[in-house]
């Protein structure tokens, strides 16, 4: 792209123009900062934003980032030296993920030397909130005393979740969802598919546009989605019996994959928040497009206040699983507390 007779930045980054604005004019005016932390949903365009910065600082052309010279190349490839991700691992006795000590130190390390093939060494935080406190207490002093010529890009879905004394030092660029045609559109221009399926994508997406490309590039995701809420209209539909049948088979499933039981719950709750759309009238705000009819079977059958207790049901179980409360006393306290609505077939 051209502008005003000069070649324009190339940004891979999708939306957060206010976050773009303002790495580019630090860029212009030499202000650079040491440190930056990137605050968003997971998936919202975090990580691309940290590898544009990556590439910027990286470039080779007078209009940075160019996302051609062999530079950019290289940090799109992830081939780049200079350019490291460092990412949570599991702990192999909680089976929680984390960033630890050794970790950090590893990045210190490397921080300590010169650029090998860029003009900045640019290190990347993915999850910082998950930094142990031995960790983060590390970090801090490379925060207090950075390196010449690196850039420590953090990422985090909570900023709160962060040592005070590690926010303030770095520069906070928030990334929110982006808005719903937006979404749609870049879907429209990057893949084939329906009108109905890339709208229904870009509603699920909650404006988080990676997952809205992983899920136009990965037809797999959205057929077990579909599958999951398929398990859920059943045990909604059931009596207690089937219900605890469902509710122990989710608990059986929490001892060996919590993820898989956030995503059902989240699914549940999406379900009852869509509900109550369709039952004050709001059925454009729903998500879930291709469940229109049972979501107004449940808007006819169970009144506002029952929908918002069975809402709040789910998100008290969710948080109680994040307390580590007995899985299948949780679930089958949900299967109890949620309404038994007459849904016609």
């Amino acid at each position: 792209m051209v502008e005003n007779g000069h070649q324009a930045p190339t940004w891979f980054t999708v939306g957060h123009a206010k976050a773009i604005n303002t790495l580019q004019r630090s860029q212009r005016e030499g202000r650079i900062s040491h440190a930056y932390l990137l605050v968003g949903p997971t998936q919202v365009g975090r990580m691309s934003l940290a590898l544009d910065l990556a590439r910027m600082l990286n470039c080779l052309e007078q209009a940075p980032p160019c996302g051609e010279c062999s530079q950019c190349v290289r940090v799109t490839r992830g081939l780049h030296a200079d350019v490291q991700v460092l990412a949570p691992n599991a702990e192999q006795r909680s089976n929680r993920f984390s960033i630890g000590i050794d970790a950090v130190r590893e990045l210190q390390r490397e921080a300590s030397l010169r650029p090998f093939e860029g003009r900045c060494r640019v290190f990347i935080i993915d999850g910082a909130e998950l930094l142990t406190e031995e960790a983060a207490n590390s970090m801090l002093k490379t925060l207090e005393e950075p390196p010449s010529q690196v850039v420590l890009v953090l990422l985090a879905s909570d900023g709160d979740a962060l040592l005070p004394t590690i926010t303030s030092r770095c520069q906070t660029l928030e990334l929110r969802p982006l808005p719903t045609a937006l979404v749609s559109k870049e879907l429209s221009n990057r893949y084939e598919g329906s009108p109905q399926d890339i709208e229904e994508v870009a509603r699920l997406s909650g404006g988080r546009i990676g997952w809205a490309f992983q899920a136009m590039a990965e037809p797999d995701l959205m057929e077990r989605r579909a599958e999951r809420l398929d398990a859920i209209e059943t045990a909604l539909r059931s009596g207690l019996e089937e219900r605890f049948r469902y509710s122990g088979t989710l608990a059986a499933r929490a001892a060996s994959d919590r993820a898989f039981v956030r995503l059902e719950l989240s699914l549940w709750l999406e379900l009852w928040r869509d509900a109550l759309f369709f039952r004050e009238g709001l059925p454009e705000l729903t998500t879930s497009q291709s469940r229109q009819r049972l979501l107004q079977l449940i808007a006819d059958a169970a009144s506002s206040a029952e929908i918002a207790h069975a809402a709040v049901a789910v998100q008290e179980t969710i948080d109680n699983l994040e307390r580590n409360v007995n899985p299948r006393l949780a679930l089958d306290d949900l299967m109890l507390a949620l309404p038994r609505p007459r849904l016609e077939v």
